[in-house]
């Protein structure tokens, strides 16, 4: 028996690896790649997430009570309630008016805020982010070349 190897584009490089367990081809791997890099500490701890929190007061209240009950956590998510509008990049002022200490306030404990950004964007003219980038042609196109409009929330 054997095998047949091809390249449509003429060179094709390849690379076989042996062993006589998945520790020596695992090794032989991270020769050819490099190993790889542990993630850091934060990733891999606990992380506090739940559609909506109402405001910074909401935030500061959890975040107290981890400490109230002597719960480690290291990372707090907000979903896209904290945007202004469902505009990702943006805070709504009122619920939120001063993120930044906010966020410092978790940073002085030693945690950590992700604001979550899914890969589409509000298509409202308003809106710098939806403005700009169909000007600039970043957003999807159907066949016929207008672009992808599709619905979230």
């Amino acid at each position: 028996k054997g095998t047949h190897w091809f390249s449509e584009a003429g060179i094709i490089d390849v690379f076989l690896m042996a062993g006589d367990a998945a520790s020596d081809v695992q090794k032989q791997y991270a020769s050819l790649t490099g190993p790889p890099m542990m993630p850091p500490l934060f990733s891999i701890a606990y992380h506090q997430c739940r559609w909506n929190y109402k405001d910074e007061q909401d935030v500061h209240a959890v975040d107290g009570g981890f400490d109230e009950h002597d719960i480690p956590y290291d990372v707090l998510w907000l979903d896209i309630e904290h945007t202004d509008g469902k505009k990702y990049f943006t805070w709504d002022k009122s619920l939120f008016p001063d993120p930044v200490r906010m966020q410092n306030a978790l940073a002085e404990k030693g945690r950590k805020m992700v604001t979550i950004i899914d890969p589409h964007i509000k298509s409202d003219h308003t809106y710098s982010v939806s403005s700009e980038g169909k000007v600039a042609g970043h957003f999807c196109t159907k066949a016929d070349g207008n672009i992808y409009d599709g619905h979230c929330w």
